[in-house]
């Protein structure tokens, strides 16, 4: 066994209103809680997907994935102190907060926080905050985040031992960088990396159910006045229709939809693409005056 989902993410920001505003009105989340610290956001039936932090520097805080046991827990938890990575236990706090039975903390190669679980709080009904198709979550996770860094190889091997396949590559030619993409499940990726000189994160996707949703989601954020980093395009490798918008914390969200699924592992071949998008993606855009 091995990793099942990405199932939630948590970044700093320094306005938690201006998340609480992009997130229902651009993309459709429902707002789960709002504290002067926390803001809590749902995509469907799993009690949240993203947890705002306030904070004052913006960024990237934490992944959480999904290994379904305590059994598959304590599994990984060896595999990976015996590679020079040890768990730190989640705190009872950490638990309550992120709604789960059991939590290990972990340190990738990159210097991100890594949190391992089983055993999400589920059932809560999923209201959006306006009128759209849903999110597609359920066995294929939240969606997928990207990460560039100087550490391609480390980073590979890491999140090889939690399972993580490479699916396939892409030479970026703007930048000469190679991508490489990895899944756990059916979704393409959930997973990716980008060579660069830094580690930092790079963007986070989620996946709507239809074409309309990515076009309304497009006009809502240049109606919200937030910058369109890459306009409408369809990407290469996992056939996505999307856009990309720069969050209030200070990286990329792609939103689209139509994205590939690996059904059947054995038949699948690693290829590498040289060029990230079919068409589109050209950016960045300003709203219409």
């Amino acid at each position: 066994m091995s990793l099942h989902t990405l199932s939630y993410v948590g970044f700093n920001a320094t306005d938690l209103d201006d998340w609480r505003q992009y997130a229902t009105g651009v993309l459709g989340m429902q707002v789960v809680d709002q504290t002067a610290d926390t803001l809590r956001l749902r995509m469907d039936e799993k009690h949240h997907r993203f947890a705002i932090h306030k904070s004052a520097a913006p960024g990237f805080a934490y992944s959480g994935w999904d290994v379904a046991t305590r059994a598959e827990l304590d599994r990984l938890t060896t595999e990976l102190t015996a590679l020079g990575y040890p768990a730190a236990e989640g705190t009872e706090a950490e638990r309550t907060f992120r709604k789960v039975v059991d939590l290990r903390v972990f340190t990738d190669p990159g210097g991100n926080r890594v949190e391992l679980f089983y055993g999400q709080l589920s059932g809560c009904p999923f209201t959006p905050a306006r009128q759209f198709g849903g999110f597609k979550t359920g066995e294929l996770g939240l969606g997928h985040i990207v990460f560039m860094t100087k550490n391609m190889d480390a980073m590979m091997a890491f999140y090889g031992v939690l399972g993580l396949t490479v699916s396939d590559y892409i030479f970026i030619k703007p930048v000469q960088s190679r991508a490489c993409f990895m899944h756990l499940n059916a979704r393409h990726h959930s997973f990716a990396l980008l060579g660069g000189p830094q580690d930092v994160f790079h963007h986070i996707m989620i996946e709507v159910n239809s074409l309309d949703d990515v076009g309304m989601g497009n006009e809502l954020a240049l109606r919200q006045g937030r910058k369109v980093t890459m306009s409408l395009g369809k990407h290469t490798n996992d056939e996505v229709v999307s856009f990309y918008t720069m969050t209030p914390s200070g990286f990329e969200l792609e939103y689209g939809c139509g994205g590939r699924t690996i059904e059947n592992e054995e038949d699948w071949q690693v290829v590498e693409y040289d060029d990230i998008s079919f068409w589109g993606h050209l950016g960045p855009l300003r709203a219409p005056v």
